[in-house]
């Protein structure tokens, strides 16, 4: 009897282990083309505001802590050959430096999200002041995003300069 009950509860115990394994998780599926992923556009949108504030207010540190520069960090300028993180951490700096002020206009923004990377393009029109002198600069812009441990950081700059006439 007691041989049979031993069984009996072996075959219970494999019966419910075997339930167990049958638990299936379901995956989630993310349509990065279709999702407008609102939320993210909305940091995505804090952070650019920032950035743009940080050189308003000639805060240097500021401004490159909106940088993921790491081997990966690339950047275009005005038909120039592509940089990485040093030159474009020194182009800031050199940047925030030379100018006394900033003004700004962002174009045809476009802010694109597809779950972790964020592609931002506008038409920018530019005025920094550089001394006594405004200086008007037209550029098309994308920016690269990345949300790196929950934090949205710019991992690619294109800035190429823009033809007014052209697009009124």
């Amino acid at each position: 009897m007691t041989f049979v009950l031993i069984i009996i509860f072996g075959i219970v115990i494999t019966s419910c282990k075997q339930k167990e394994e049958k638990v299936e998780v379901e995956e989630v599926k993310i349509d990065l083309i279709n999702n407008e992923f609102p939320e993210a556009k909305q940091e995505v949108k804090s952070v650019l505001d920032s950035l743009f504030i940080s050189i308003q207010k000639r805060e240097t540190e500021e401004l490159l802590s909106y940088h993921l520069y790491s081997d990966k960090f690339t950047e275009f300028r005005d038909g120039l050959p592509r940089t990485g993180s040093s030159e474009n951490e020194e182009y800031e700096r050199q940047l925030i430096k030379n100018i006394s002020s900033f003004d700004y206009n962002l174009g045809d923004l476009k802010i694109d999200i597809f779950d972790r990377v964020a592609i931002v393009t506008f038409n920018a029109d530019f005025r920094p002041t550089i001394g006594e002198n405004v200086v008007q600069l037209w550029r098309q812009g994308t920016i690269v995003f990345v949300k790196n441990n929950g934090v949205w950081r710019i991992t690619h700059e294109h800035f190429s300069p823009m033809n007014v006439e052209e697009s009124e």
